[in-house]
Formats: structure tokens, sequence, C-alpha cells
């Protein structure tokens, strides 16, 4: 017999809970409509035919929790309609050009709304091909435990529309009945405005100084369309959210400092299995959360594979991935992302993609490291020379004895002495070396002088009781400032008395 008889049925292998499981399974976030919307938007305009420039425009309505995506890509016939927009998971997309391919995220619409409706046509002269597809139906035949086939028949709708105020070739999603629970997100401005700018192929801001850069590593490789997307009619189109600063905390902020090109071969070392940047800056700590921008990221056909976790891994300690800003774009069409589009599928050309990162990412730590130990120096040595500041204001200013002043000079070109034989003056500190030079000169000058200023308010002959009592509380003190400021509190209260 047949071994394949037995499975003549093909419903007795796949179950109506598959449906369920592509439409609302795979999507953790309901801004992945936005995602799955616009990388097929981003296929159709790369097509041969497609028309000049690649335009998205995107309607949100709040009040009849409802969203439309509309592109001017080739658009499909009806025959092709029927083909593409009814069955699943048969996509005819190819790995090597297109970023999608499993015939499965133009159904993502249905994890958070009520029906989603595919508009397209592919000619002026056609008529407008309108496939509906009703989520409540759908459900309803998995929980009947109908077959898959019958399911889609029963939850598809198919119209022809003679409309003339659509375009002449387009493609549109409508979305309708959007839940409560996604519209939060799904129906907000500036979430969705982020969202796109973070994962969505959007050019970069004219703001971002390493735009030229960016567009002249990939040059003729250029990782994917670049779309302009609008939203609400908006003019201004929406970009990525690189700007000209970092934010770093509070209102302190640092700048882009140097652009470092990645090129990591394939495995056979024959091309590039991923090209990529990174905006090195100060390395002053840890970047915010928003704008989404912070740490190294990896984008396949232009758009964004997993969030700014996506790397970790490859740290030693992930927390330094939050202090860098870069992307990484693949090339190599054997790196496959996975259905959930958060990594890749695992083989050895993405292990090989892994391994060149590692040491990239080992090197951003590296680099992270070297800046915070700089910052620690250089906040060392500050306090140092303030503290250095404040002996010399107080030997000067005659509160103490002539010897005990001498002492205190004395200790700190000791301590002077100290700090240049740890040899922590590295190249390009030689602006903290001629300020500690300034420092130790003054105090050599003030060993030339011998004379005894009197202390204001207080007798001749009381002057050596009051200067034995500051040298004590000099002794104590955690500092010298905090000595000069409890002596000069004494005198004051001495002299208004």
């Amino acid at each position: 017999m047949d071994d394949t008889t037995q499975y003549r049925d093909i419903n007795t292998l796949i179950g109506g809970g598959i449906l369920n499981l592509i439409t609302t399974g795979m999507y953790v976030s309901p801004l992945a409509v936005y995602r799955e919307y616009l990388q097929n938007a981003a296929d159709a305009i790369v097509e041969p035919q497609r028309p000049h420039g690649g335009k998205v425009e995107i309607s949100l309505d709040p009040e009849n929790q409802c969203l439309t995506i509309r592109d001017n890509g080739v658009g499909l016939s009806y025959e092709q309609a029927i083909r593409k927009l009814v069955p699943i998971s048969k996509s005819q997309k190819q790995r090597q050009r297109n970023r999608g391919f499993r015939g499965i995220g133009r159904l993502s619409g249905l994890a958070f709304g009520r029906s989603v409706a595919f508009l397209t046509r592919d000619n002026k002269n056609s008529p407008v091909t309108k496939i509906i597809w009703d989520g409540e139906r759908l459900r309803d035949g998995i929980d009947k435990k109908l077959s898959v086939e019958t399911i889609i028949l029963r939850c598809t709708t198919i119209e022809q529309l003679n409309n003339t105020n659509f375009p002449a070739n387009f493609f549109e999603v409508k979305v309708e009945g959007i839940s409560r629970y996604a519209a939060g997100s799904v129906l907000n401005r500036n979430v969705v405005c982020n969202y796109i700018g973070e994962v969505c192929p959007v050019p970069f801001s004219d703001e971002f100084p390493y735009k030229r850069q960016v567009s002249r590593l990939f040059g003729k490789r250029q990782s994917g369309t670049e779309l302009t997307v609008s939203l609400d009619g908006d003019e201004k189109p929406i970009t990525r959210l690189h700007g000209e600063a970092l934010q770093v905390s509070g209102d302190y902020k640092d700048k882009f400092a140097d652009f470092e090109e990645i090129r990591i071969p394939t495995l056979e070392g024959e091309d590039y299995a991923a090209m990529g940047w990174i905006a090195h800056s100060s390395y002053l700590g840890a970047l915010p959360k928003k704008p989404s921008i912070r740490c190294l990221r990896v984008r396949v056909g232009n758009i964004q594979i997993g969030d700014e976790t996506v790397f970790d891994h490859l740290y030693s300690e992930a927390r330094f991935n939050r202090w860098c800003v870069g992307e990484i774009h693949v090339q190599d069409s054997r790196i496959v992302p996975n259905g959930r589009r958060d990594y890749f599928e695992p083989n050895a050309h993405l292990r090989n993609l892994e391994n060149h990162l590692g040491v990239i990412c080992r090197k951003l730590e590296r680099q992270c490291r070297q800046a915070s130990e700089e910052r620690n120096r250089h906040r060392h040595f500050e306090s140092f020379l303030a503290g250095l500041d404040a002996s010399y204001e107080l030997a000067a200013a005659g509160y103490l004895s002539i010897s005990a002043a001498r002492n205190l000079i004395d200790g700190r070109l000791v301590d002077i002495a100290k700090l240049r034989k740890k040899n922590l003056f590295k190249k390009g500190c030689d602006e903290d070396v001629r300020k500690l030079d300034y420092m130790e000169e003054k105090f050599l000058m003030f060993k030339m002088y011998d004379e005894q200023t009197s202390l204001p308010g207080i007798a001749p002959s009381n002057e050596a009781t009051f200067r034995s009592v500051f040298q004590a509380i000099t002794d104590i003190s955690p500092s010298p400032q905090v000595a000069k400021q409890m002596i000069e509190a004494i005198l004051n209260h001495k002299v208004i008395c």
C-alpha cells in the first residue's frame, strides 16, 4: 500500500487551529501590523514595473476603530489577487529579493481587528478587486473545528468595484473593528510614528549627521527600498528616529563623533553576509529607551528584525549594548528571519554572522569601558585639583601659623609627586598636566613668603591660641574647604560679638 494513502485527506494533518496560530499567535505587539503591511508595500514597489517613488499613505480613524494603509505599488490583477490573497502560506515571493515570503503577514490585522479588506488593481482600465477576510467567521470556524478549506471559503468575500476614485495601480489594506486592547497603540499617532520610524523602511532625517555616509556605504547594494510614508495626510513624511545629538540623562546631551563601516564576509568569503555601521559617540553611559535608536540592531530588506535586545547575547555584559548606536543589514539570503521576525532560523550562515558580530560587540565593550575609566580618572583628577586649590586658599588665608601653612603646602606637594608617579596621564591629557604644573608652581612660590597676617577681630595676644585651634580644626576636618568654612564662621561670630 502507498504510504500516503491514509493521508489523502490533507485535513487529517492540518487542523483549523493553524489559522488561529498564524493570525494571533505570531504577533506579540499589535503594532506589528505596520511592519507586515509596510514590508509588503516595499516588496510591491521594488517590482520591475514599479512606479516612480514608493509612497504609502496611512489613515487612522479612532472613532470608527479603523486603519487604512495604501501604497502606490504595481497592484494586482483580479486573477493575481485571488491567487495571492486567498490561499494561506503559499507565497511566491523569493527570499533573495523579498522581505516577506511565507504568505502569512497579510492576515496580521485579524489578530487585532474584526475584519481585513484588501483592495487592489494593476491598471486604470480594470475594476478594483476587493477581498474581505472576516475574523469573526474565521474564529467561529476554528471553534467548530471545521476544515481549513471550509473556514477560508466561509470567511472570505470577493467583490469587484467599478469606482473611478481609486488610483490606476495601488494596493490597500483596511483593518476594521480594531479591538480596544490594540487601539491604544495601533490608532495612536505618536506611537505609530515612533514605531514606523524605528522598524520600517523609511529614510533618515536630514538632522542625522551620517545620513550620506549610510547611503554611500550601501550604494548600489542598497539594503532596501526607502518608502515615503505619510500619516493622515501630513506633508512631512515619517523618518527614522536618529537626530543630531544623543540624550544621555536629564538635560545632558552627547554628540556623534565618528562613523565606522562594517562589512562581514559570507561563510565562503566571496561576498558580504552583512553590511552595517556604528555611529560612535563619547560613550557617556546608557542611552535612554526613547527615542528608540540605542543598541546594535539588525535589519533585513531595511526592516528591523527583533528589537534593541536582538544582539544582547553577543556581549559579555548586555548593558554595554545600551551605550551604542548602530545597524547591521543582512545581505545573505541564507540568513532567514524566523516566523515571528524576532531573530533568525539557526544554520551555519547565522553562526558565521554571530561569530563576526561577537568580535565587534567585544570591541564596543572595550570602548565603553575605556571611556568610562577615562571619565572616572578625569573626575578624580578634577576633584584632586579642587582639593589642591582649597588647600592653597586655606594656607594663604593667614588663619594658620606660617609653619602650619607650610606643612599643609608640603603635604600637598607630596600628593602631587605621588600622582605623577602613578603615570595616569595618557596621550591627550596635556591640559591636565598643565593644570597640575600650574598648581605645583603656586605651592612652591608660597613657601617663599614668611609674613604673618593678623586675624580680623582677634587681639594680637590671642592670635597664637586661635591659630592653634584653627590648626586642630584643619587636622580633624574632612577637607580643606570644610576647615576654611568653619574657621571663617568662628571669625565672623567673633567679629559680630
